[in-house]
């Protein structure tokens, strides 16, 4: 009896065991399914962005199916123009700085007009090409470095929009040249093969023109126009305090100046002064000359009658007698 009872012990806990690994096993299906089902019913909005429909990472797609934009934004095209005024101590010595200044941040001298005729009043323009990187540079080298700045003045200009249409309109040219060429090629008549190469001519001219003007445009983007404007400081300036001695040197100078002047102009003068003379002198002595009469003497006084005339007057009267009557 013992060993049944036993027996039935062991056969109960088997049987316990076994129910109880069945019920864990449903759970983890039902579980599972559960987690299945909720996975499914997601909606596309919330799904992890760059996961696959496999669930692998890295697609490269987004919910609506669309390639990711990776491309860097466009860069813009400036025009770059600058005009600095500078005061300096001597013109010609700035010079020759400035020109070493720009060479120095890779610019060069593009053009230039100078008048260091006077080195008191010497002033003028320096136009530099400097890359537009060192344009910055460049500027503050010049003051306080070579001089004292008085001035500056710039414009950038975005042209990335026009240089974008020249493009477009260069391309539709370019075709349109072919087009033509294209014609010409298949032309089989003196009068078609003259129209066409007016239109050719036209077509390659205007394209000419457009490829120049984006040009002169790469041209102005790739460096920056800068124009230094230089002049000489005066001794003194405006600063100076008005004293008896800057009154007579004010004076002095003033003076100077005045006799300078007067006598450039007699010596300008001079000889056509000295000619002048001469002529007058003899003007003056030619009309001093006397001139003989060339006309009858004036009728003013009655000449008196000769002594002849009159006895004969006389005696004709005194011998004639009366008249005879008829």
């Amino acid at each position: 009896m013992t060993s049944t009872n036993r027996s039935r012990r062991g056969l109960g806990s088997a049987a316990s065991l076994a129910t109880v690994a069945l019920v864990g096993i449903v759970g983890l299906v039902g579980c599972a399914n559960d987690d299945q089902k909720s996975s499914a019913t997601l909606p596309a909005e919330v799904q992890v962005p760059g996961e696959g429909g496999d669930g692998s990472l890295g697609g490269g797609t987004s919910p609506e199916g669309s390639t990711t934009d990776t491309t860097p934004a466009t860069t813009r095209k400036l025009v770059i123009k600058m005009t600095i005024g500078l005061e300096v101590a001597d013109a010609s010595v700035a010079v020759d700085k400035v020109v070493a200044l720009a060479e120095s941040h890779g610019g060069l001298l593009y053009d230039s007009a100078m008048d260091l005729s006077d080195p008191r009043y010497a002033n003028g323009d320096l136009v530099f090409k400097v890359p537009p990187e060192e344009v910055d540079g460049f500027l503050q080298g010049l003051s306080p470095g070579i001089g004292r700045r008085t001035g500056l003045q710039g414009t950038t200009s975005d042209v990335t929009d026009q240089l974008s249409d020249l493009d477009s309109q260069i391309r539709n040219a370019r075709a349109s040249v072919e087009r033509v060429r294209a014609l010409m090629d298949k032309a089989t008549t003196l009068s078609d093969v003259v129209t066409l190469e007016g239109e050719l001519t036209t077509r390659e001219t205007h394209l000419e023109q457009l490829l120049a003007q984006q040009s002169n445009l790469d041209d102005l983007i790739a460096m920056a126009t800068i124009t230094v404007h230089l002049t000489t400081a005066q001794p003194g300036g405006d600063n100076e305090p008005t004293t008896i001695g800057k009154a007579f040197r004010d004076g002095w100078h003033a003076f100077v100046t005045i006799l300078r002047a007067i006598v450039l102009f007699v010596g300008y003068t001079l000889p056509f002064l000295v000619l002048g003379g001469i002529v007058f002198l003899f003007v003056s002595r030619f009309n001093r000359r006397p001139r003989p009469p060339t006309g009858p003497p004036p009728s003013g006084r009655p000449q008196p009658p000769s002594a002849g005339a009159g006895r004969a007057s006389n005696s004709g009267q005194d011998g004639a007698g009366p008249a005879p009557i008829p």
